[in-house]
């Protein structure tokens, strides 16, 4: 059986591209110093700072979606660890900019810059 095929939209293209653009984010964060190893290791370490302020973004989510994205069981709120980045991005825009119905989510969605998005998603897409 296939999953039904989902209709591009906009926004989804738009999401698209920003959960591309975050995936190549540290490959293009270059610093231009004193050669490649410092080069990469500024990148790993910017990286790394990026990827804890992600955390740290991410941990507000515990109180509706579980610990580290992981909603119990009997949760009428969805678990947002290991879903896919492009989704979990599309989905906070969709709340961001009215386009989808929220209680909580839309206010909370408007608070994030959409590189914040991007990188919250990216933190939970890696949470398995």
């Amino acid at each position: 059986m296939t999953a039904p095929r989902r209709r591009m939209t906009p926004a989804s293209g738009l999401a698209a591209w920003l959960a591309a653009m975050a995936c190549a984010a540290p490959a293009l964060a270059q610093t231009g110093t004193s050669g490649p190893a410092s080069e990469a290791r500024t990148t790993v370490e910017a990286q790394s700072a990026r990827m804890q302020q992600a955390r740290n973004q991410a941990a507000s989510c515990a109180v509706c979606h579980g610990p580290d994205g992981r909603a119990p069981a009997d949760s009428p709120v969805p678990g947002l660890a290991g879903r896919a980045q492009a989704d979990l991005v599309e989905m906070m825009l969709d709340y961001k900019n009215g386009k989808r119905p929220g209680t909580v989510m839309p206010q909370i969605a408007k608070g994030y810059s959409d590189t914040e998005i991007i990188a919250i998603a990216s933190w939970f897409a890696d949470q398995k």
